[in-house]
């Protein structure tokens, strides 16, 4: 008798990678997305150590190498005069510390370069434009219904499907998101409209009251992609497709750094969104469903953890699976004691670092950031601090 699949819901980067390993082993899976195509607009990820070991042992290597750009160091600034508060070489030194490398890139490689793999070995296994709707679990399997009248019979559901997970609502209705009371700017700028000493800038933050600005290169360093936050307070728009408007954003750093004045004046298409966030939820299983990514446990991007943590979720999952065959629930149970300690901790490093950046107080700024001046010039200090994120390998790390 044939195995039942196991159905995903959503091409995110956490459901691409869930289905690479699990079609790479043998397992019978089939992936479901609402959208027409497998795209996401224009944005820049960071890709640490404990990312790419994941995407390196999938064999993708080569191709994500040949696609991203490697930072040569993390400067923080202040917003205004650009006074270098922290600086750290970031070139090669990973490798040393950590076996991986730090690679910053497009979204919507990453995510093209997944699809691609699953395709290479299964071309049928994709299917767009199917909006989930339901699902209702037997003993034996569940069974998932989509919008379109369509329905499909799998051993295990996994809702893979962004913050405002579908899937989620269903399995627990009363998890909402709420406004962080942040909202983001964010988008690409073609390198050639810079000045040379924009250009050769590596990752920088540049940090302000109540708001701080990201930017780095990516695509072999063709293109410049930036993230600004500030406080707002109120947004209703969870989506972060929504097109901004370039003159709200160009006064939102008005009197910024004249880099960061640059970088926003020569956008082209400017991209806005709010970051809502969710309290940690009790529990992200039930007897054949679970949710994992973003629609478990969200994370703002001061941190750059979402993809890779949503990367960790699908290898452990997967990994889960295996130990459990037969048995889902158990597997269930041990994909989340496995995950949900480490997730809530990266959860929490990722406000800290919001607030790191955002601080208000301007005394508390300068005792801060002298800080932050001293240890930087003893120590790697973002690579150690960080060490229980970087370290960590998906793969073998020892499951409990």
């Amino acid at each position: 008798m044939k195995d039942k699949p196991i159905v995903i819901i959503g091409a995110g980067i956490s459901g691409l990678t869930l289905c690479l390993i699990l079609l790479k082993n043998g397992v019978p899976v089939i992936l479901f997305e609402k959208e027409k195509e497998i795209n996401q607009p224009g944005a820049g990820i960071n890709i640490s150590p404990n990312g790419n070991s994941i995407l390196f042992n999938l064999g993708l290597k080569e191709k994500i190498i040949s696609l991203a750009s490697k930072p040569i160091s993390l400067e923080l600034r202040t917003h205004k005069k650009g006074i270098i508060v922290a600086k750290q070489n970031l070139n090669n030194s990973s490798e040393k510390f950590y076996n991986y490398p730090f690679l910053q890139m497009q979204r919507n490689d990453l995510i093209g370069t997944l699809k691609d793999a699953i395709n290479k070995i299964n071309p049928n296994i994709i299917f767009t434009d199917y909006s989930f709707e339901s699902f209702s679990e037997k003993n034996d399997s569940v069974l998932v219904h989509f919008n379109n009248q369509k329905s499909v019979e799998g051993s295990l559901l996994v809702g893979c499907d962004g913050i405002n997970s579908s899937v989620r609502k269903i399995m627990l209705p009363n998890s909402e998101n709420k406004f962080s009371g942040i909202i983001a700017w964010r988008g690409l700028v073609d390198m050639k409209k810079l000045s040379s000493q924009t250009q050769k800038l590596s990752t920088t933050i540049w940090m302000g009251k109540n708001s701080h600005f990201v930017h780095y290169p990516i695509k072999k360093h063709k293109v410049l992609n930036f993230i600004g936050t500030l406080r707002k307070k109120d947004w209703l728009d969870e989506s972060w497709h929504k097109v901004g408007n370039k003159k709200e954003l160009q006064n939102d750093f008005k009197g910024w750094n004249k880099t960061v004045e640059e970088i926003v004046k020569n956008i082209e298409i400017p991209y806005k969104w709010g970051l809502f966030e969710r309290e940690s939820l009790t529990n992200w299983i039930s007897s054949r469903a679970v949710i994992i990514g973003d629609a478990s446990h969200p994370m703002s991007p001061s941190y750059g953890q979402g993809a890779n943590s949503a990367m960790e979720d699908a290898i452990i999952l997967y990994r889960s699976i295996v130990a459990f065959k037969g048995d889902p629930y158990s597997a269930l149970k041990k994909f989340q004691k496995n995950r949900k300690k480490r997730s809530e901790n990266l959860q929490r490093a990722s406000k800290f670092n919001t607030r790191l950046f955002h601080l208000k107080n301007p005394i508390l700024r300068v005792l801060v950031y002298s800080g932050l001046y001293s240890i930087s010039r003893l120590i790697p200090f973002i690579l150690i601090k960080s060490r229980w994120v970087y370290k960590y390998n998906a793969f073998n790390v020892r499951l409990k």
